[in-house]
């Protein structure tokens, strides 16, 4: 969905007939605080089957919220083809338009803009998001054959692309051949490989930072390492390893990214998830999830929601800085079924059918978001009462 928010101002993409515009409105008030001007999207690929594009499954603009050095941005980003000119040949990029969260006015042109190059991107495998680590964004592409991403300083507009981030892991074996940039802290880009393990070189590394009972693959054999970087946001992630005692019980932990100091962990059996933009957290940064597993990493503990022979696994989707999550479970008829759970209490409680999880937690309040038909998107904002 191409909408945004920081807990207090909710962005998201106009369209018409004459392009794209982003906007923002007071979460308190639903005032409009400004719009963006009018600008144009690279042209959409649509003649590459081979990867994936096809005529009729366009890729939709995208925004996301972005922090670094103490101030709030909306980045405004599409993939596509940069028509050339005179001088410069056509390519195809990642264009990130940059606006300032705080701003105000109409038709309000954008701080920068930035193209990042990239090549026979295979289709829907871009990933633009925060940092996590006050580094501004980290861009990511799949190619048929490697794993390629960079990174946007949003306050300078540099862009620092790597061309292998399996090498950006500490302790890399040379049997790495692959990986990604996953998040980003000032000291460096934080990179995984196929082998297992995450890092930032210089700084810190997965073999060091494992909870005490996960097998960090220091002394394994053929170069694999422990560690699964599964979920990053609000300067913290989330990771899983394999058990030092050699069972099949999953260990998940959180950790800070700047340093990777241990926050809390406990087992669970969450296989996790390849998409590490998908971590869940709580305003106030107290509580951290993914899929289903929660951690308040002030009290530095975790509750793990996958079901067993008589529970449902429940999915998590939004958390408030109480504790309250909101999420939802597959149903026998192949629904789903929302679900009230606080983290401190574990007593969860089916909502009513038909009821509509909050697609983002305000500081007070919820965003919610529904596709009408023929009618576009439609953005709610509900009020705590």
């Amino acid at each position: 969905m191409p909408v945004t928010t920081d807990g207090e101002t909710v962005a998201y993409i106009l369209r018409s007939d004459d392009g794209y515009a982003v906007q923002a409105r007071d979460g308190a008030t639903g005032k409009v605080r400004w719009t963006g001007a009018r600008y144009q999207v690279p042209t959409p690929i649509t003649d590459e089957p081979n990867l994936g594009y096809y005529e009729d499954e366009l890729e939709i603009p995208q925004v996301t919220v972005v922090r670094q050095g103490g101030r709030t941005y909306v980045a405004a980003w599409s993939h596509g083809e940069q028509a050339g000119d005179a001088l410069a040949k056509s390519q195809e990029v990642v264009q990130v338009d940059l606006y300032a969260m705080d701003g105000s006015g109409s038709s309000v042109a954008p701080l920068r803009r930035v193209s990042v190059p990239v090549s026979t991107v295979s289709a829907f495998t871009v990933k633009v998001y925060d940092s996590g680590g006050d580094a501004g964004l980290v861009v990511s592409w799949h190619e048929p054959s490697r794993h390629l991403g960079a990174t946007v300083d949003v306050t300078t507009g540099k862009v620092t692309e790597y061309d292998d981030p399996s090498k950006l892991v500490p302790q890399c074996p040379s049997a790495c051949v692959y990986g990604d940039v996953v998040a980003a802290t000032p000291k460096g880009a934080v990179g995984t490989n196929n082998l297992g393990g995450f890092g930032v070189k210089g700084s810190w590394a997965s073999q060091d930072i494992a909870p005490e009972a996960a097998d960090p693959g220091k002394t394994s054999v053929g170069g694999y390492v422990s560690g699964t970087f599964a979920g990053v946001d609000s300067g913290m992630f989330l990771a899983t390893w394999k058990s030092a005692d050699g069972s099949d019980t999953r260990l998940w932990s959180a950790h800070d990214l700047h340093s990777g100091r241990l926050l809390a962990s406990m087992a669970c059996g969450e296989e996790g998830t390849d998409n590490v933009t998908a971590a869940v957290t709580s305003p106030n940064g107290r509580y951290l999830a993914l899929d289903s597993v929660v951690f308040d990493v002030k009290a530095g503990k975790g509750l793990c929601l996958v079901g067993d022979g008589t529970r449902r696994t429940i999915n998590i989707r939004a958390l408030t800085d109480d504790g309250t999550m909101y999420g939802e479970t597959d149903a026998d008829n192949g629904g789903k079924s929302a679900i009230e759970l606080n983290v401190n209490t574990n007593s969860p409680k089916a909502l009513s059918e038909g009821t509509q999880l909050p697609a983002a937690v305000l500081k007070e309040g919820a965003v919610f978001t529904l596709r009408e038909n023929g009618a576009g998107l439609r953005i709610s904002v509900r009020q705590e009462r």
